[in-house]
């Protein structure tokens, strides 16, 4: 009789401890207290610190832009949306950044850069190929260095390229095709910045 009281004594104070355990580990994650100042020395900090720094990103508006290839050196303008008529800020002599997409930078998402396909501003754009170069000048005295990568023709309609996460990207538009009705999209991958 002993040993089955001493055995009942052995699994009431077990009980106890993981139910004392049990509560202390329930209060410290319903609550989140914080380990003892002590203790947390022990994390490395400079980590902690590192990952915490925010990552400044160069970016400005652009003002001009050069691809030496097929022969652009344009001015750029801020061009907007109208909802009202459906049409975009145009011009003959420039192209337009569209307020819609994200400035250029060095960080995330896609730049786009429309103009009309007169010589003057991208009536050659179609012809650009791999190896072109792009430059684009800001209004922050950088300019932005970027290289071909594609080109594909799309549907006035088509707003799948105004995204802003991704690798920084520039995209230039223009019409296309029998009575414009297609819009040529020519990317192209950042590869560099600098103050100008």
């Amino acid at each position: 009789m002993s040993h089955v009281a001493s055995k009942g004594v052995f699994y009431s104070v077990f009980g106890v401890i993981n139910l004392v355990v049990g509560m202390t580990f329930y209060v410290l994650y319903m609550f989140h207290i914080a380990p003892p100042a002590a203790a947390m020395t022990t994390i490395s900090t400079p980590i902690v610190a590192k990952v915490m720094k925010p990552i400044a990103a160069t970016s400005g508006i652009p003002t001009r832009i050069v691809i030496p290839s097929i022969g652009v050196d344009v001015s750029v303008g801020v061009g907007s949306y109208n909802p009202s008529d459906g049409t975009w800020t145009l011009d003959n002599e420039r192209a337009f950044y569209a307020d819609a997409s994200v400035p250029v930078n060095d960080n995330n998402g896609v730049t786009l850069i429309y103009g009309h396909a007169r010589r003057a501003v991208f009536g050659r754009l179609g012809e650009v190929t791999g190896g072109s170069d792009a430059t684009i000048y800001t209004d922050s005295g950088y300019s932005f260095h970027y290289i071909y990568e594609s080109k594909q023709d799309v549907s006035p309609t088509d707003i799948s390229i105004l995204r802003v996460d991704g690798a920084p990207t520039l995209v230039l538009q223009t019409c296309s095709g029998p009575w414009d009705a297609y819009r040529t999209l020519v990317s192209f991958r950042f590869t560099g910045a600098q103050k100008t």
